[in-house]
């Protein structure tokens, strides 16, 4: 089939008509990708070959197209579906930009009418990344969709909270009964009030002064911070130690799962966040504990409380399309960038 490959690491990206077709286990659908989003994990799995189990590779874990051929132990979805999420990565089957990739009943969303599949293809990475981080990592309730909680006095520091992980991680703590703050750019704030942010902090400005301002709003009430950037330790410590002798536990989550923060002051939790393993067979804990947050996103997602994030889609259709997306990302795009990868 046709899609996109790099056969080593650091290799090109390529079109090429020479990719195996996938077949479905009996809980997985055969999906025809119409567009799939760039994540920041694309390059660097392509710089490093970290995740990727098999050469050649095929990228793009952000999808939103049509099922074409259903598990025989699938329930939940028929052919002519439309389906989007993350499946995983670096494995055989999971690369979005071919003509076919594979997803797995228990972990695929279910797109509704009043989203279109563009937009869709923006939602799998950024939800179930915040998700982990908010309901596994934070020590965050998750909530009954259908009798969402009352706002609390509690509050969760969201940093990056302009980017389209940040985004996804303000909607659900304001869904999940919190009061959110968010670091941002001074372009960003906009966004992030758009998603529910109660109270924003620039990131540019200096950093005394942010703490200062959290300490300030929080009064008292900040025990959950989240880290959707990968690089804010230092700043996040010296948070927690401004608020360490507040009563209460303190956690902390970020999508960095690679390097230690050693003790934290106040004690604080730590909780890496790790989406690299979902799909695979010895994910067990992520894959179930996936399935049960993406049921409750999903009936949040189909009552329009959980939003897009905004996208640049870039011009032209097919898997050329992906590869540029992958240069205009890189090339600092602030807002997700979507690419057609073929017709419907």
């Amino acid at each position: 089939m046709k899609g996109v490959k790099v056969e080593q690491v650091n290799g090109n990206y390529q079109v090429t008509s020479d990719l195996e077709k996938p077949i479905p286990d009996p809980n997985q659908l055969l999906v025809k990708p119409i567009f799939g989003a760039v994540n920041p994990v694309d390059e660097l799995m392509r710089n490093s070959g970290i995740l990727i189990t098999n050469w050649p590779w095929t990228p793009c874990c952000d999808v939103a197209g049509v099922v074409v051929e259903i598990g025989s132990e699938v329930t939940r979805f028929k052919v002519g579906d439309k389906v989007f999420g993350c499946q995983g990565v670096g494995f055989p089957g999971s690369g979005g930009a071919a003509e076919y990739c594979l997803f797995s009943e228990d972990i695929a969303f279910k797109k509704p009418d009043h989203i279109s599949l563009a937009e869709a293809a923006t939602m799998g990475v950024g939800n179930q990344t915040a998700a982990l981080g908010l309901w596994n990592g934070l020590d965050i309730a998750l909530p009954d969709p259908q009798n969402l909680p009352a706002i609390s006095d509690e509050w969760v520091l969201v940093l990056g909270g302009g980017g389209s992980v940040g985004g996804y991680a303000v909607q659900l703590s304001k869904l999940s009964g919190y009061k959110v703050i968010a670091s941002v750019s001074a372009r960003s704030v906009g966004a992030a009030v758009a998603h529910g942010a109660d109270e924003t902090v620039d990131y540019k400005t200096p950093v005394d002064g942010q703490v200062a301002k959290i300490k300030e709003i929080t009064k008292g009430k900040l025990h959950r911070i989240i880290d959707t950037t990968a690089f804010n330790a230092n700043f996040v410590k010296k948070v927690l130690e401004e608020i360490k002798d507040d009563a209460g536990e303190k956690y902390f989550a970020s999508v960095n799962d690679w390097e230690d923060c050693g003790i934290l002051p106040g004690d604080a939790k730590f909780y890496p966040i790790s989406l690299g393993p979902l799909g695979r067979p010895e994910a067990k804990e992520i894959n179930e504990a996936l399935s049960k947050f993406i049921a409750v996103i999903q009936v949040l997602v189909d009552a329009s409380k959980v939003k897009p994030s905004e996208y640049n889609l870039v011009d032209g259709t097919g898997f050329e399309s992906f590869i540029e997306a992958v240069k205009v990302q890189s090339g600092g795009s602030a807002k997700k960038v979507v690419a057609q990868l073929q017709e419907e």
